[in-house]
């Protein structure tokens, strides 16, 4: 059985115990739903984890289900929850699995696995045990037909206790209802409870972004045809893409001269902030990596390259988060809830302008950090009339208006061509010639923020101080090791390929169950027997 739920103080910031009152109410007024936006960085996590711990302790819920878009932020919920509120997660949960082993509170799963998930068993575990459960970054869910995640969300949590959806950019740049989200009669989403980026600046919750717009001039050719304009210059949709890639191609000297600048402020603020990162947005992995060799001639040091939070991306997201290097470049590295707090510059070398992607990658550099005097967030942007329109709108509040989706602009999931040869207006290959940065434009937030606070973190050694699932981590580990030494000891010579599964294989057929269905007490039994088999042979 999992550990009991204990009452605990909680120490919530002073929006988190508003929201946590307005939920209360509703649950006591019978309704299942409430759904939570609060600016990128607020403490979306720790107050859900709050209602989750209320849920538990009071048996209004037997698990909790926590839904989120990626596979490391699955993690990070793990770890936050057994830290925060003395919950227990597995986020290592596969359909395959059936139902979570018993010495878990509930599980962490991804969108993706949930669209996956032909034989309703998220549907059946939520009829069969009444489970809370929350939606993080709820805008990834589209209802509609054609849309596998929004479907399944619907079909898997119908018979939920309760529903609790947060997102800090709760609207979709479709037309494509949230499950589970209410709208007004205009059709634009109500949230039950909404924490503006403008208030968290003023109660130190968030960092104050300024945004350096630069200008530029731009030679490029389309055919045999030479053009050369600045950004200030009218131009039609189609020359304005190709004055923008133009300046972002990494063999012009636009991207040299701003992120010359851009180092320049790191190195300033390095002077009260000796840890400080920044963060290149490229707009493909080829781009990506041809400005890590610009910011390798530039500074010496050739930066990681992360082109998703997936696979390897989560642990080169983990070693840089804990490491002192100055610069990251990224692709589609956007991902909400992706925490490294030590970022205080961004440089937007993207194509990309749709507002949810752009909202949530000013998002990674909002986190406040105790301790720390001075707290300002830069990001480097192109002078493009369209970014600048983003920078200057991104502490307005967008609720997700249906009938006003922009179906016109790419998703922040999209594929992008930095250097395609779409031509519509004109015929003939596109190809940039050369560019120069002009003196940049700084336009910013005009509020001071003090101290603030950040996640705390877990230092603690003892194994069974360990969350659950980092405890069955290491066991599992501790196995595969010794059915390694096994399989080397039992060879009849040197030559012979060991079969690193033999033991595992005998355990199995010894009637034992497979890893990730066993308990913490039945993989320690079944270490036990391990080690039997190995002084044995």
């Amino acid at each position: 059985m999992p550990k009991k739920i204990t009452d605990r103080q909680f120490e919530l910031r002073a929006w988190q115990s508003e929201a946590y009152r307005k939920l209360v109410e509703k649950v006591n007024n019978g309704e299942k739903d409430f759904l939570c936006v609060a600016t990128p960085g607020a403490g979306k996590t720790k107050f859900a984890l709050r209602v989750a711990h209320q849920f538990l302790n009071k048996n209004l819920a037997e698990r909790v289900v926590i839904v989120a878009p990626t596979d490391s932020l699955k993690r990070q919920w793990a770890s936050e929850a057994s830290i925060f509120s003395g919950i227990d997660i597995d986020p290592d949960f596969t359909n395959a699995n059936g139902i979570e082993t018993n010495d878990f509170h509930g599980i962490a799963i991804t969108y993706a696995l949930l669209g996956q998930d032909k034989k309703s068993i998220h549907a059946q575990n939520t009829f069969n045990k009444k489970t809370l459960v929350i939606f993080d970054e709820v805008h990834h869910c589209g209802n509609k037909e054609h849309l596998t995640w929004g479907i399944a969300v619907r079909k898997s949590f119908q018979d939920a206790v309760f529903r609790l959806s947060i997102s800090g950019t709760a609207f979709r740049s479709d037309d494509a209802p949230i499950p589970y989200v209410n709208y007004d009669s205009n059709r634009t989403s109500i949230a039950d409870y909404t924490y503006s980026y403008e208030r968290a600046i003023l109660e130190n919750v968030c960092r104050p972004v300024f945004f350096t717009t630069y200008d530029g001039t731009m030679k490029w050719k389309v055919g045999s045809s030479e053009f050369e304009h600045t950004f200030k210059d009218y131009l039609t949709p189609d020359q304005e893409s190709k004055r923008l890639k133009t300046a972002l191609d990494p063999k012009g000297n636009w991207v040299k001269d701003v992120i010359t600048a851009a180092d320049k402020k790191l190195t300033e603020i390095r002077k009260t902030h000796p840890e400080a990162a920044a963060m290149v947005f490229g707009a493909t992995q080829s781009h990506a990596k041809e400005i890590a060799k610009v910011l390798e001639e530039l500074t010496g040091e050739l930066p990681p390259v992360i082109v998703s939070s997936e696979g390897d991306g989560s642990d080169k997201i983990l070693n840089f988060r804990n490491s002192r290097e100055r610069w990251l470049v990224s692709v589609k590295m956007v991902s909400e809830g992706v925490d490294i707090p030590r970022l205080r510059l961004g440089v937007y070398l993207t194509i990309v302008k749709a507002e949810l992607f752009f909202r949530q990658a000013v998002g990674r550099f909002v986190r406040v950090l105790k301790g720390l005097q001075y707290q300002d967030a830069f990001i480097y942007i192109p002078q493009d009339k369209d970014l600048v329109k983003l920078a200057e709108s991104i502490q307005e509040e967008r609720d997700h208006a249906l009938d006003k989706a922009d179906k016109s602009k790419p998703s922040a999931g999209s594929s992008y061509n930095l250097f395609n040869d779409y031509t519509p207006a004109l015929t003939g290959q596109f190809i940039p010639i050369g560019s120069e940065a002009l003196e940049g434009k700084t336009i910013s937030v005009s509020v001071e923020i003090s101290n603030g606070a950040r996640h705390s973190t877990d230092s603690r050694k003892a194994f069974e101080d360990n969350p659950v699932y980092l405890q069955k981590e290491q066991l599992r580990n501790e196995l595969n090791l010794l059915a390694k030494r096994f399989a080397v000891k039992i060879r009849s010579n040197e030559k012979e390929r060991p079969d690193f599964k033999a033991l595992h294989k005998k355990y199995l057929e010894q009637g034992g169950k497979p890893m990730e269905q066993q308990t913490i007490e039945e993989l320690k039994q079944r270490k036990t027997f391990y080690i039997k088999q190995l002084g044995s042979n």
